[in-house]
């Protein structure tokens, strides 16, 4: 019959898989007690937890906890390396614990957010980039594609703005005018901006043209005679 302490400890234990992002279980019997206590000190720097657990124990805790598969991996003492922020970090710091101590430090496996990680996988997930490094890519993809648009609607409103000044300005000048050839316009910027001009600055109805200034003298010859 179990006792009220290994009850307690199942349930704890129960609480941190279901909190943890991610977990590394990794078999510790060869290294020393200083070791222990500075391999823990290390994961402890970087907010993730470090304990031995009891396998029957974590076996129990693991499917209360309704994580499928992993209670077969417990078998013998097990530490566990948990996190519950960066998922990836647990398996980056326990492979570099992996190559400092090896062969007397063996990683069996853990769980990925919800994904199993056999044995042989825990090297691809401890290479994977650290959460604020996936955030920084993902700002940066999702950005091109807004200056790009940013750009592509500055040019269509640009051409709006010409076209709507061409309008306008042969509603308001002669026909005269309108035939003169584009190739006095100058460069292609000064044609826009003489059209801007022309669409501002519109033709005052009250001053007379060049055809009625050019009629006054002759109406007062016809007067002397």
């Amino acid at each position: 019959m179990p006792t009220q302490a290994k009850v307690q400890e199942v349930e704890q234990l129960k609480g941190k898989l279901e909190r943890a992002v991610s977990l590394v279980l990794a078999d510790y019997r060869g290294l020393t007690a200083n070791e222990m206590v500075e391999l823990r000190e290390k994961f402890t720097k970087q907010g993730l937890e470090y304990r031995v657990v009891k396998d029957t124990l974590a076996r129990i805790a693991s499917a209360e906890a309704g994580i499928d598969g992993l209670a077969e991996m417990f078998a013998g003492p097990i530490a566990v390396a948990l996190g519950y922020e960066d998922p990836a970090m647990a398996f980056r710091l326990s492979e570099e614990c992996r190559k400092k101590y090896a062969p007397r430090y063996d990683l069996k496996g853990g769980l990925f957010e919800g994904v199993l990680v056999f044995e042989d996988e825990v090297k691809r997930y401890a290479s994977l980039p650290s959460r604020e490094e996936l955030l920084a890519k993902l700002a940066m993809v999702l950005s091109s594609p807004m200056r790009a648009l940013a750009v592509m609607l500055k040019a269509k409103i640009r051409e709006l703005a010409v076209v709507l000044a061409e309008v306008a300005k042969k509603r308001g000048q002669e026909p005269e005018s309108r035939a003169e050839p584009d190739a006095a316009e100058g460069p292609k910027g000064s044609a826009e901006q003489a059209a801007v001009d022309q669409a501002v600055d519109s033709p005052d109805p009250e001053e007379p043209r060049e055809g009625q200034k050019q009629q006054e003298p002759q109406e007062e010859q016809e007067e002397e005679a």
